[in-house]
């Protein structure tokens, strides 16, 4: 699921370093609440989950042949832990927690 600081949202203080570092700090909280509902049988999905930032971009994953699979199949059936669009869901659910470790690292870069 990617996210992104549009040009627009740019503030010319924030240097490419920065929001790099900031969006990663927002793909993991997502990725750390995708994960508490990720379907689990043998662990190897949740394992597979991931994150990257390259500038103003940012990623969160997972590797695994079914993962897509797996994320929208509804109907899927989950013993104990898990549910379909775990990670969508968490992108939704959780977005205050997302942007505020995005601000927060951001407001660390700027000095505040």
């Amino acid at each position: 699921m990617p996210v992104s600081i549009t040009p627009g949202d740019r503030d010319p203080q924030i240097t490419e370093t920065d929001a790099e570092r900031a969006l990663l700090a927002g793909a993991e909280v997502l990725l750390d609440e995708s994960n508490r509902n990720v379907p689990l049988e043998t662990g190897t999905l949740e394992r597979s989950g991931n994150t990257a930032a390259s500038g103003y971009d940012a990623a969160v994953g997972y590797n695994t042949p079914y993962a897509v699979r797996q994320h929208e199949e509804v109907g899927y059936t989950h013993k104990g832990k898990g549910e379909a669009k775990f990670l969508e869901n968490a992108m939704h659910n959780h977005r205050d927690a997302i942007l505020g470790a995005i601000s927060d690292t951001l407001r660390q870069a700027l000095g505040g």
